[in-house]
């Protein structure tokens, strides 16, 4: 059964000129980074490891980088290691796991930490909780905040970015693409409604992002439709093939990821609508290169940040459970990113995706997809 959330078109036509084809406090300009140059401008990292959910893709379950773990982050670790890194240039957060940050009793008073600092924090989450108000109550009744739009209202003061798993409009393929619990599709709709209606997708850029990864065989048919459908809803729309890492790791990548043609595809059409709706042109692009998130603000991840996991292992980013840096129980964050390869790329604009290239990102597809808009665009 599809299930649309009901939210209407923020764009009639092309999009407005000066349109920032981004999320807010995502990813950095050209010349924010040149003017930034060496500093540690974003840290990913994770804020507790519970998870009511239980994705066969998840990058964070069966991850490398925990096996062994003896220590984990706590609260006060993670406040000492944001006090360090903006002193670096910090300027915002993704978390991003290891389980669901809002299922934590203390993630607002972190996110209250993180405005105090003037730093942005964007969260990926599943949404569920938020469209959950029994849920919202369990976990956040000692702050006052017992229902879903209690909670976004707080989510707007802290001047979150919210980053929206969205995989699928049919509840049957997306309560299966989280590991098969039913009637989490509606909740995550009912989350997203709350979130517009608190005018998260308001500004340029958005705060509010739809998350449609990964790309597998079983969503590739709709993921255009989702991208499109975003779009024009002033949703900042993530797509691409699955991370290697966590559950995908050992060539478990391999079995949900679509072929080469079909991905090749997909990208073209994405960045032909941009091209349609004035997102990008087509000069903008070729400049810019072909993202690895189809249609989005080329990721820069690996230039001006670093990934701080549960364990306090440091990594190159999060879909690379294998490069470590070092560990925040051994040494300071600052020694960490000076010495780190993310600090030896400042100043890079469009890293790619160097942990899936050759791997879920065929080696040839950025090449084929600006082939296909050369001759097209």
């Amino acid at each position: 059964m599809n299930a649309i959330p009901d939210i209407p078109n923020s764009f009639e036509g092309k999009v407005p000129q000066g349109f920032v084809n981004d999320v807010n406090g995502w990813a950095f300009s050209q010349g924010e980074l040149d003017r930034n140059k060496g500093k540690l401008l974003t840290l990913d990292i994770d804020f507790g490891n519970h998870c009511s959910l239980n994705c066969p893709h998840c990058f964070r379950r069966n991850n490398r980088a925990d096996f062994g773990i003896s220590r984990v982050l706590q609260y006060d670790d993670a406040v000492e290691i944001i006090t360090q890194a903006k002193k670096l240039g910090l300027r915002s957060v993704k978390f991003l796991g290891a389980g669901e940050p809002f299922e934590n009793l203390r993630f607002l008073e972190f996110l209250r930490f993180l405005k105090k600092m003037d730093v942005i924090p964007l969260i990926f989450t599943k949404g569920g909780l938020i469209g959950d108000d029994s849920q919202v109550a369990k976990w956040y009744s000692h702050y006052g905040v017992f229902t879903g739009r209690e909670l976004v209202a707080e989510l707007v003061k802290v001047n979150a970015s919210i980053l929206l798993g969205f995989n699928s409009f049919d509840t049957d393929v997306q309560d299966k693409m989280v590991g098969g619990v039913s009637g989490y599709t509606l909740k995550r709709n009912r989350a997203l409604e709350l979130l517009v209606d608190a005018g998260f997708n308001k500004g340029n850029p958005t705060s509010l992002a739809l998350i449609c990864t990964p790309i597998t065989n079983a969503n590739i048919g709709e993921v255009f439709e989702i991208y499109k459908w975003g779009r024009e809803r002033n949703l900042h729309v993530v797509t691409c093939p699955t991370m290697v890492s966590g559950r995908c790791s050992n060539e478990a990548w391999a079995s949900i990821t679509p072929c080469e043609e079909g991905l090749v595809g997909l990208y073209t059409k994405i960045y032909l609508f941009n091209i349609e709706k004035g997102i990008q042109t087509l000069g903008q692009i070729k400049n810019e290169g072909i993202a690895s998130y189809a249609g989005a603000h080329p990721c820069n991840q690996i230039a001006c940040g670093m990934y701080v996991t549960l364990s306090g292992k440091v990594l190159r980013c999060p879909g690379d459970d294998v490069t470590v840096f070092g560990s925040i129980w051994n040494d300071s964050l600052e020694n960490i990113w000076l010495n780190s390869g993310n600090f030896t790329r400042q100043g890079t604009f469009n890293c790619g995706c160097p942990p899936k290239m050759g791997k879920s990102i065929p080696l040839g597809l950025f090449g084929k997809v600006m082939a296909n808009l050369e001759r097209l665009g």
